[in-house]
């Protein structure tokens, strides 16, 4: 399977972004410095002004480009997950952001011969349960399953019904699409009891792949122009991320 992380970092970018969070750094220390040995009171704040806006924007920046990421760290897991299940006739765009509504849980999106699937994943911990569209968790200590407070198989429907949109406003129509929730994690356990949403883990990913099928619904050629205008839409979204990103640390 190919994976593509149309918003991954390239070590240029990091090395720019890191350069310009230790230059900024660098002004509001040189700055801070200067404070303590103005004797202009006029200067002074000036400088003081300056070395707030500097370390602000500076750690600020640090803090953005070296925290880990939740997306990248679990749709990196979904990706090493799948990758032993299809061969290089399936694609599979981790975390690409679009301009839909809840882009952040779009996880990856699967293309191949068998269709397109719309995969969104959860870190969850303990032991789960889905029946049809209801999911539960189990407590234990006797108190058995209680209603999970968020639905993922909305959140699946939600970002189908998104893309489908998305796809028809660029000559993408009647693709074989469908949704998937993913738990590539082991800390996860679920037990499915005839759910109606496709739900892969890292224990049934084998039999969810093989559930696809190997007849081609997906034509080869469109499958690749899919791909092709979900990268350069993602990659278009990340750089006026970057931009409002920078606007707002100012």
């Amino acid at each position: 399977m190919r994976v593509i992380r149309p918003r991954a970092i390239s070590a240029a970018e990091r090395r720019r972004d890191l350069l310009l969070a230790g230059s900024m750094l660098a002004v509001g220390i040189a700055a801070g410095g200067l404070v303590l040995v103005t004797s202009s009171a006029r200067l002074t704040g000036l400088l003081a002004i300056v070395a707030a806006l500097g370390l602000g924007i500076g750690g600020a920046w640090l803090i953005r480009v070296t925290r880990p990421n939740r997306s990248r760290r679990l749709a990196g897991a979904m990706a090493d997950v799948l990758a032993t299940t299809f061969d290089d006739s399936y694609t599979l765009l981790v975390a690409p952001r679009l301009p839909i509504r809840d882009t952040e849980r779009l996880d990856g999106i699967l293309i191949g011969p068998g269709g397109v699937r719309i995969l969104t994943a959860r870190d969850w911990h303990g032991r789960y349960r889905v029946r049809g569209r209801t999911w539960e968790f189990d407590v234990r200590g006797g108190r058995g399953w209680i209603r999970c407070r968020t639905n993922p198989s909305f959140d699946a429907t939600a970002l189908r019904s998104g893309f489908i949109r998305w796809a028809a406003d660029r000559g993408f129509r009647d693709l074989p699409l469908q949704a998937a929730v993913a738990f590539p994690m082991s800390q996860t356990r679920v037990v499915l009891e005839e759910p109606e949403d496709e739900i892969v883990t890292a224990d049934n990913a084998p039999w969810w792949a093989n559930s696809i099928g190997r007849v081609r619904r997906l034509d080869e050629a469109m499958g690749a122009q899919l791909a092709s205008a979900v990268i350069e839409e993602a990659e278009q979204y990340a750089r006026q991320a970057r931009i409002l990103a920078v606007e707002r640390s100012r």
